[in-house]
């Protein structure tokens, strides 16, 4: 009895922590910390199977974070080309969350645990550069204040028009930020 309470329960705790983060974790997706006054990054690290990617023991100053998104496939790409909205990179303040539509896919990055941070924050930002045959898309920069600055991100891949529908749920928030919009 108490397995098969212990099992509902979960089931339903899984079933309704769908709805606040959809979509699929992205792992292998690789994300750079850059220093600022530098053009090499200072930590690297891959994205686990649960897409995930944390950083700790950060010395004070500020940093850039950069990723290379792996490209989605099959369903998470089908109605590319109608998402059902027109923003391409936004953030969401209140809810420290990242959206971006980039030519490998949909994508929110969630962050959490950050520590140490002047804002408390990630200051959401957009630039693509070439590194080889890779893109890196920089997405925020931050300022740890003292050493041991700590911070976690998770990379999710949505369908199109999940994150169109997610996206309108949250544009009109005093909290959205629109970085940048489709012409």
């Amino acid at each position: 009895m108490k397995t098969m309470l212990f099992t509902g329960i979960l089931g339903i705790t899984l079933f309704i922590g769908s709805f606040f983060n959809p979509g699929q974790p992205v792992p292998g997706a690789e994300v750079y910390l850059v220093q600022e006054g530098s053009d090499q990054p200072v930590a690297f690290v891959t994205t686990s199977d649960k897409g995930k990617a944390s950083f700790a023991n950060l010395s004070g100053g500020m940093y850039y974070i950069k990723v290379n998104f792996p490209r989605q496939s099959g369903k998470m790409m089908r109605g590319r080309n109608n998402p059902g909205t027109k923003l391409e990179v936004g953030y969401h303040n209140d809810k420290k969350i990242y959206f971006v539509k980039e030519d490998e896919g949909f994508f929110t990055i969630k962050y959490s645990g950050i520590k140490q941070f002047v804002n408390k924050n990630i200051t959401p930002i957009y630039n693509l550069t070439l590194e080889g045959r890779s893109k890196q898309v920089e997405i925020g920069k931050f300022e740890v204040s003292r050493n041991n600055g700590a911070f976690t991100m998770e990379i999710r891949a949505q369908k199109p028009k999940k994150f169109g529908k997610t996206v309108e749920k949250v544009i009109g928030d005093l909290g959205m930020v629109t970085i940048r919009n489709a012409r």
